[in-house]
């Protein structure tokens, strides 16, 4: 199904709207969440934290590390040497930590911090994706992979110059599917990156921001205001969604895509059809409302919750079967607007102050 403007947007979730959690509700004042623990990272600016294993691992300006929930300070702690911060969140998989920015990355034993390699950008490295023993990336407006255990370079494809590849690819099968920023949206063999297909989105969605892959589909969101089912087999577009405005980021949850539109709703779109399955409005931008602030976080989720962090620090989690309200509080302290669920009632923070906090769901 295609959702094309706003106007079919309304006449197309019109038929659910009963169904689903409409006007937010009055909220009383969020208690705050209790502080669990607080640990000290080293970081002038602290990134997103990794929680794998039962273990928390972070990394940022200047540092990265492990953290042991129940230990009062971190298992380990280095330096990452990088020219530059560590700004997207640690990625681990096979025993390897891998962490960096724009200007490269480094890999550390998650368990030792020992250094394993390094890779230094050539342009500018985004966000990496490991999948079957690789790291997969952009450099510039090429794709790259590495062998995950030593670094070793295993394939090199090469985009459009002077574009810039920053968001992950995804992974899926044998399947490396890239957008790098010039509006094409390449599916590369993950084995050896020969190009099986591609398709030219530029006058459709300008670029992709962020691909992810769930329910049998590429579920990618746009530059613009739509977000995309795309078949992996051919690039055909099975489903289009129109957000009401620029889509931050979204989130795959099973067969749900969740997403915050600064219109001021919250949907969890149906992969399957790309219909909202509900949808909870978070502002009506009136004075006097008990509207939440924006919500630049990404969303994550955990336990059947969907957890949504505002920009005045308040954390709510909303029921991804219904979209009923559940849990809200306060976060302690200033946080670098990023959340993550650990179970068990737990939650972790990165903090303005460069700690990484964890604290209870009160």
């Amino acid at each position: 199904m295609q959702l094309t403007n706003r106007r079919q947007l309304l006449a197309g979730i019109g038929a659910t709207f009963l169904a689903m959690p409409g006007r937010a509700r009055a909220e009383r004042p969020a208690p705050f969440l209790p502080e669990l623990a607080r640990w000290q990272t080293g970081n002038a600016v602290l990134s997103p934290p990794t929680f794998d294993a039962g273990r928390l691992f972070f990394c940022g300006s200047d540092t990265g590390g492990q953290v042991d929930p129940a230990a009062q300070v971190p298992v380990w702690l280095r330096p990452h040497g990088l020219s530059g911060p560590a700004a997207f969140r640690p990625r681990l998989a096979e025993g390897a930590m891998l962490i960096g920015g724009r200007q490269g990355y480094v890999c550390f034993d998650p368990d030792t911090g020992t250094e394993r390699w390094r890779y230094t950008a050539r342009i500018q490295t985004g966000v990496p994706v490991l999948a079957a023993g690789r790291a997969v990336f952009g450099d510039g407006h090429e794709i790259v992979a590495l062998d995950l255990a030593t670094g070793a370079e295993l394939w090199r494809f090469a985009g459009v110059p002077d574009t810039i590849a920053a968001y992950a690819p995804a992974v899926a099968g044998d399947a490396v599917f890239a957008g790098p920023g010039d509006g094409r949206l390449y599916a590369l063999s993950l084995a050896d990156g020969a190009l099986r297909w591609q398709i030219d989105g530029r006058a459709r969605w300008q670029y992709l921001r962020q691909i992810h892959f769930g329910a049998g589909v590429l579920v990618a969101g746009s530059y613009k205001e739509q977000l995309f089912a795309i078949s992996p087999e051919n690039g055909t577009i099975r489903w289009e969604f129109i957000a009401g405005n620029f889509i931050n980021s979204h989130h795959v949850a099973g067969d749900l895509a969740c997403l915050w539109s600064p219109t001021g709703r919250i949907f969890a779109i149906d992969i399957g059809n790309g219909l909202p399955r509900w949808q909870y409005q978070t502002t009506d931008y009136r004075a006097g409302g008990d509207d939440w602030a924006s919500v630049l976080a990404e969303l994550t989720s955990a336990e059947g919750q969907l957890f949504t962090l505002d920009m005045r620090d308040t954390l709510r989690l909303l029921d991804l079967a219904d979209g009923s309200l559940g849990v809200v509080g306060k976060v302690p302290g200033a946080t670098r607007h990023a959340v993550l669920p650990l179970g068990a009632g737990r939650v972790a923070f990165p903090m303005m102050d460069g700690s990484l906090l964890m604290t209870g769901l009160g």
